[in-house]
């Protein structure tokens, strides 16, 4: 990640409940830090929470729909 990435983070409250809801999101991230897999809620595609799309910029993802290798929760 570039310098000014490494600064950034952003601070979510873990849950006890590590289940995951049919409208969840899901990211896997490799030990080299880089963005391995993620599981994206079919309905929430075309407008991710603010959140989602925060943890897309630190990996360089700006359009959700140019990631081809996706999974649909």
């Amino acid at each position: 990640m570039p310098k000014e990435q490494e600064e950034e983070y952003i601070d979510i409250e873990v849950e006890e409940d590590f289940d995951f809801d049919d409208d969840d999101f899901g990211f896997i991230i490799g030990s080299d830090g880089n963005l391995k897999h993620m599981m994206i809620p079919d309905d929430l595609m075309d407008d991710p929470p603010l959140e989602v799309k925060k943890i897309l910029k630190i990996f360089g993802i700006k359009n959700i729909h140019t990631i081809d290798s996706r999974t649909l929760h």
